[in-house]
């Protein structure tokens, strides 16, 4: 019974080293991303500054909100690789500078990919 045993944990290592190695090769489709929408240039300045500073993104979020400063819209999103490709060239946590959006800017933070 032991030699099964130790036959049976040698395959599942290796069914789980086969699992890890293909997701590691797999690319991801979706990203989950955070937002900050802001309201103009200025705005969108002002907040990429403080989180070049060193800043936390939610804090910035919630200054750049009770400062009039935001659009409305979601803060937590999914995007396609279709939609946002360089997203998908990063690491999670990485923090975007500000883009044109609309009628506004938008600064994204990378949260985690998805399959």
């Amino acid at each position: 019974m032991w030699k099964d045993t130790s036959q049976y944990l040698g395959e599942l290592l290796i069914w789980e080293i086969e699992d890890y190695l293909s997701a590691q090769t797999a690319k991801p489709d979706k990203a989950r991303v955070a937002f900050i929408r802001l309201a103009d240039h200025w705005a969108a300045e002002t907040i990429a500054a403080e989180l070049e500073s060193g800043g936390s993104f939610y804090a910035a979020a919630k200054r750049a909100h009770a400062l009039g400063m935001t659009l409305p819209g979601e803060m937590f999103g999914v995007v396609s690789r279709a939609e946002r490709p360089e997203i998908f060239e990063a690491v999670p946590g990485t923090t975007f500078p500000p883009m044109a959006e609309g009628d506004g800017y938008v600064i994204m933070r990378l949260v985690a990919f998805e399959s």
